[in-house]
């Protein structure tokens, strides 16, 4: 199932949710696999002198659990460029950026699950402090498959009774006014 997660580019829309366990059970009943259910996630956001909002980059360490995986994530530079590795130490990944000159800028926290539904994996979060979201998404490294993955994913939403008027553009952080 890793293979949802492969690629530096992802096309992800987000929606804003009224109830996410009434969209639980739609993802189930359109024979969506779960990968983890209920995790609490905790990222550590990252910035330097150079700051990397400005450059249109996220750079964070992600700690979930109970599922114990654990991640170095760098979002940008752009909307759909995404790439992740596992790390098997939050702490001694936290202890290089900061010798490397980064500092924490803030921290998120979320509880998520994750489904999967033919190739695109759905994300349901509730994020502390602002609401309930759903995302749907999907990584390649083929950069010219974007627009055509992109209409898929809304394909998908619009099955899933999402509505295009709950679309959220905005990043986490941006919600957060990070």
């Amino acid at each position: 199932m890793s293979e949802h997660f492969v690629g530096k580019y992802e096309v992800e829309l987000k929606f804003r949710v009224a109830d996410i366990d009434v969209l639980r059970q739609r993802v189930i009943a359109l024979g969506g696999q779960e990968f983890v259910a209920e995790n609490q996630e905790h990222d550590t956001y990252f910035e330097c002198a150079t700051s990397l909002e400005q450059q249109n980059i996220s750079m964070l360490v992600r700690d979930m659990s109970p599922s114990g995986i654990k991640l170095w994530i760098v979002k940008g530079p752009g909307n759909d460029r995404c790439e992740a590795v596992n790390i098997t130490s939050v702490e001694k990944t936290i202890n290089m950026l900061n010798t490397l000159g980064y500092r924490r800028a803030f921290t998120l926290e979320k509880l998520r699950s994750i489904y999967f539904i033919e190739q695109f994996h759905i994300t349901l979060d509730r994020v502390s402090g602002i609401g309930e979201f759903a995302e749907i998404a999907i990584m390649t490294d083929d950069q010219a498959q974007l627009a055509t993955l992109r209409i898929q994913c809304q394909d998908l939403a619009e099955r899933l009774g999402l509505a295009a008027c709950d679309n959220e553009t905005r990043s986490y952080r941006q919600l957060l006014g990070h």
